[in-house]
């Protein structure tokens, strides 16, 4: 037994950094031992899996909403980062910059290590797109981006030098297209994010000093952490023409004449949200996968101790896995392992249900369905498994770790700047109060290490971003600052980041 421990995670989830680290390296999501390598990490077949698995969601998504694949450079001139002025401005302090060649030669013009990709992808949108008939037009790609983060700001997954995401990035006729693309690409993350691999999250306007650089307004996506911080795991932003008049991002229209697209981007936070499912999900043994991206869906252990049960165990199992080959399901039939530490390992990695099989059970043509979140078993018959009744117990799961993870999620008020600290200090994740969006308020929320994620998107019915504005401005109508006193002129929501 005290081998089995030691192989396990050691330190419980309230110690949540800790746990964390021992989370993502002994339930093989991310490598991080890679010297002189901090915050860039190797993916081992677990931790791939499951990546590969969430970029699989979400590609399907965009292409059912009518986007196509694309591949574009990984370095590119930094004069076409320099094109838009803010942007690169904004990405400055966290570009990777290549100065040699071949031979050491010193670069003409140097590279950079693309921190987004709209310099990349916009010059080749000059030449893909035509006329009016080729819009909208809407691509992804799926590839890793590079910044160079503050070393001290480095956290596995989710804060790194290296990430990968999804970026989806369109071309439109008008600015109300623009918007409409916006709430789609919502639609998306809800459906992913939300509906498949049960996080939640909170979807907020940034203010206009944390907005993406280049953009017209950012819409970010802000879900919980077990420490009472936040973590970004999604952006979209209308970009309006920013980087379609610099990029020469144009159409010809039906009188025929050359205008300016109107530009999206959105990007999903793969890397992100595979700590996210860790954090979140997870519990003291290890983690908890959502049945949609679980690499193993269903472990099946079977279960002898004498070699005449063996074959006759062995053969249900097998039968068992023929019945639901639809699903990733596996036999752990390895005989120097205990059933005992077969149960930990899985558990560990986060198997959402696992089959025991033992003579009884062949003599009583049934399986034992323990599931991971809670250990609770149930008794089926083999006649009554089927595709039908395992979709309804992923569905029951999902919802059910979608319910959990909101418990967790802590939201809550203030009216004075003393309130917000004790609130934020007592691990509530987000905290709503009224603002006068001065300069000094938000420097004196930084001092404490708290930021303004922005108002609060479609809470209260409200069909665009600028109707939610709105809205913020006029809740905020006689009311004080929760900083300074003064009469604030918006609400907004404050939080600790990672």
């Amino acid at each position: 037994m005290a081998k089995e421990k030691t192989q396990g995670i050691t330190i419980g989830k309230k110690n949540f950094s800790e746990w964390y680290e021992q989370v993502i390296l002994k339930c093989g999501l991310v490598d991080k031992r890679l010297e002189h390598s901090r915050g860039f990490y190797g993916y081992p077949p677990w931790g791939a899996k499951i990546l590969g698995e969430i970029e699989n969601l979400f590609e399907k998504e965009l292409i059912d909403k009518n986007h196509l694949p694309i591949r574009t450079p990984t370095a590119i001139p930094i004069t076409l980062l320099e094109k838009e002025k803010e942007h690169a401005t904004g990405f400055a302090p966290e570009v990777f910059l290549i100065t040699k060649g071949h031979g050491g030669k010193e670069l003409d013009i140097p590279k950079v290590l693309r921190p987004t990709g709209e310099a990349a992808i916009y010059p080749y949108f000059s030449y893909w797109i035509q006329t009016y008939k080729d819009l909208p037009f809407k691509i992804f790609e799926t590839r890793p981006s590079f910044r160079a983060e503050r070393t001290n700001a480095i956290f596995p997954l989710l804060r790194t030098a290296e990430f990968y995401w999804i970026e989806a990035h369109t071309a439109q006729l008008t600015n109300e297209d623009a918007d409409k693309q916006v709430k789609e690409d919502m639609s998306i993350f809800k459906r992913v994010v939300e509906e498949e691999l049960a996080i939640p999250f909170m979807l907020f306007k940034r203010p206009e000093w944390d907005k993406f650089a280049g953009a017209d307004y950012t819409c970010a996506y802000d879900s919980p952490l077990p420490d009472g911080k936040v973590s970004q795991i999604g952006t979209t932003h209308n970009l309006g023409m920013n980087f379609s008049k610099p990029f020469n991002v144009t159409y010809v229209d039906k009188e025929n004449k050359k205008q300016f697209c109107y530009q999206t981007s959105f990007g999903m936070g793969v890397s992100k949200i595979l700590g996210m499912i860790a954090a979140i999900h997870g519990d003291d043994f290890g983690l908890v996968l959502p049945p949609k991206v679980a690499p193993i869906q269903i472990i099946i252990v079977p279960i002898y101790y004498k070699d005449e049960d063996k074959e006759k165990v062995l053969k249900l199992a097998k039968k068992v896995k023929l019945k639901l080959k639809q699903f990733r399901i596996e036999i752990d039939s390895r005989d120097d392992y205990t059933p005992g530490w077969k149960f930990n390992e899985w558990e560990m990695k986060g198997v959402p249900f696992r089959f025991e099989i033992g003579p009884k059970d062949v003599e009583k043509n049934q399986v034992v369905l323990v599931r991971r979140i809670d250990r609770k078993k149930e008794f089926i018959s083999i006649d009554e498994l089927s595709s039908k009744l395992i979709e309804k117990k992923f569905e029951e799961l999902t919802e059910l770790m979608f319910e959990r993870a909101k418990k967790g999620f802590k939201k809550s008020k203030a009216k004075n700047f003393e309130d917000i600290l004790k609130k934020i200090n007592a691990g509530v994740h987000l905290v709503e109060i009224p603002f006068c969006n001065s300069e000094k308020c938000v420097n004196k929320l930084k001092e404490q290490t708290i930021k303004v994620r922005g108002i609060l998107l479609f809470a209260n019915g409200e069909n665009t971003v600028s109707e939610c504005v709105k809205n913020s401005r006029k809740a905020a109508e006689g009311k004080k600052c929760a900083v300074c006193g003064k009469p604030a002129k918006e609400i907004v929501w404050v939080a600790r980041q990672y």
